[in-house]
């Protein structure tokens, strides 16, 4: 097969683990022809030191934007990419940093560098990835992060397009929070997943069954960490770093993306 003329680049680091399951998903829907030189050159520049979290910056525990930190890794991996004349396709598998504070600042800087870099947005993938895999749901679940929740930017990229979007009792949100970032036995504190946070998990998609969602958006990269099959009780769990794998590919080299179905 034909080697294709862009690189893939994984703008890493939030959080690590979610920079490494999106390079096994690219791995996982590439098609080949059976060789190692099938597959794409990608570049997984995980940087987490220079990087805030995402979730406390936007409730303004901390000043910097994370959009500084990971420009400078996109500028190092830009520069990687020119010793062999190629362009990059960039995703950043991190639900919390497309919030608009975040993602527009990134893509501002990336213009005003003039990097020649395409960067995907996940969200707006993952709803373009439930429209083609689900044609007719419209009742959509959602967990994620405070933050992600508080900046609405499931609602303001799935809602004008007909989705509705069901998320978990405000009372549970803060629990739900905390099974991702509990320094004991949070998901993004123990691999693999501990069993209280697993267990939890499990409560807040039943919840969000109950509540009438058809398919789920496991929207903090590290949930499927804790729900790693394609569906709960028959209902689809939505993947957002498998909807960015398969549009970096798409973006890459069209003919290289396996054909994937629930």
């Amino acid at each position: 097969m034909a080697t294709s003329s862009k690189i893939i680049g994984i703008g890493g680091g939030v959080g690590p683990m979610a920079g490494v399951k999106l390079q096994e998903k690219i791995i996982e829907n590439t098609l080949t022809g059976g060789t190692d030189q099938d597959h794409f050159e990608v570049y997984h520049f995980s940087r987490s030191h220079d990087i805030p979290d995402r979730t406390r910056y936007l409730l303004g525990e901390v000043d910097e934007n994370p959009a500084e930190g990971m420009t400078r890794t996109a500028v190092a991996m830009a520069a990687a990419a020119a010793v062999f004349n190629k362009k990059i396709v960039l995703g950043i598998p991190c639900n919390t940093f497309h919030a608009p504070q975040i993602f527009q600042r990134f893509e501002l800087l990336l213009q005003q560098k003039s990097l020649g870099i395409t960067v995907l947005n996940m969200i707006v993938e993952t709803g373009d990835f439930i429209k083609s895999m689900l044609p007719g749901v419209r009742e959509i679940g959602l967990m994620s992060t405070t933050g992600t929740r508080k900046t609405g930017v499931y609602r303001q990229a799935l809602e004008p397009a007909g989705f509705e979007i069901i998320e978990v009792p405000l009372s549970i949100q803060g629990e739900l929070h905390d099974s991702i970032y509990n320094k004991v036995w949070g998901i993004k504190a123990v691999s693999p997943v501990s069993g209280r946070a697993g267990k939890n998990f499990q409560k807040y998609a039943g919840m969000l069954l109950e509540k009438g969602a058809r398919a789920i958006i496991l929207g903090c990269t590290e949930i499927p960490l804790a729900l790693p099959e394609k569906r709960f009780e028959g209902i689809p769990l939505v993947d957002p770093v498998l909807a960015l794998a398969r549009a970096l590919i798409r973006e890459a080299d069209r003919d290289k993306l396996k054909p994937y179905a629930y």
